[in-house]
């Protein structure tokens, strides 16, 4: 038994691309929603880091800001240095003078209400400090 051969020189061969299409957007997708496209946390500079060395530049003598947020009683008391505040407008006051290039350290205690340390960083943000670091417990 002799099987005759076709000659097919003029077939063209189709592959079926639509499956590894399919394939290639799905690894992509995978990929996409996998991967991270945020930078290390380890490279993420950091507003202590930079407040401990003196901050602000290579010559500078500016020292660490600190304003804490206490409890006085039932009213929320905020302190920088040696001056006691007992309002917004009074730290706002305050914050407007002092040099923005170090930064600030928010200090808050554990029994002061949410609504006292948003208002300490509010307080901070509005006088023009781009340094803003946070800091809870005593």
């Amino acid at each position: 038994m002799r099987f005759a051969r076709k000659h097919r020189e003029h077939e063209i061969i189709r592959l079926p691309l639509v499956a590894l299409i399919d394939v290639c957007l799905f690894l992509l997708l995978y990929f996409m929603i996998a991967g991270t496209f945020a930078g290390e946390e380890s490279a993420l500079s950091s507003t202590l880091a930079g407040s401990r060395t003196g901050g602000g530049g290579s010559g500078s003598t500016l020292a660490v800001q600190i304003l804490k947020v206490r409890m006085n009683g039932t009213s929320i008391a905020f302190r920088i240095g040696t001056r006691d505040m007992i309002d917004r407008a009074a730290v706002m006051e305050v914050l407007r003078a002092l040099p923005k290039e170090v930064g600030m350290v928010i200090k808050v205690d554990d029994d002061v209400p949410v609504a006292g340390a948003a208002a300490a960083i509010q307080a901070c943000k509005d006088a023009g400090f781009t340094k803003v670091t946070y800091v809870a417990g005593r």
